[in-house]
This record gives C-alpha cells, structure tokens and sequence, in this order.
C-alpha cells in the first residue's frame, strides 16, 4: 500500500457516494457506514443471498449471527 493509500485508509472519512463525514475512530466510521449505506432491507438481503455473491460485508454475518 503506498503512503497516499494509507493514509487515505486511515482518515477515518466516509468514502461511499461523496459522504464525506469524517469520523473521531473507524469504529464510529464503521458504525456510519453500516447504518447508512448498507442496505437491510430484508427483501434485499435475501435477494443477495440468493445470488450467492462471491463476498458478503463481515457486519451482515455478525448481526445474523447475534439475532
């Protein structure tokens, strides 16, 4: 990774379509993110999961998991 990779890895920024929110730690950012650019609609979700998509959001497993 270069220096300019990292270093926009690590801003702690949200990145998905212009948001642009910057966040205090990525545990906020992440949390951001979750809320409001991952969908969960459930009709969704199972359409996905009918799909078999070749990579699923590791946040999608763990809150099936902790249901």
């Amino acid at each position: 990774m270069t220096g300019i990779a990292a270093a926009s890895f690590f801003s702690n920024t949200c990145r998905f379509g212009g948001c642009g929110l910057h966040f205090p730690s990525l545990a906020e950012l992440i949390e951001h993110i979750e809320d409001n650019h991952i969908d969960t609609d459930p009709r969704v979700l199972e359409k996905q999961e009918l799909q078999q998509p070749t990579y699923v959001a590791l946040s999608y497993i763990n809150r099936r998991a902790n249901r």
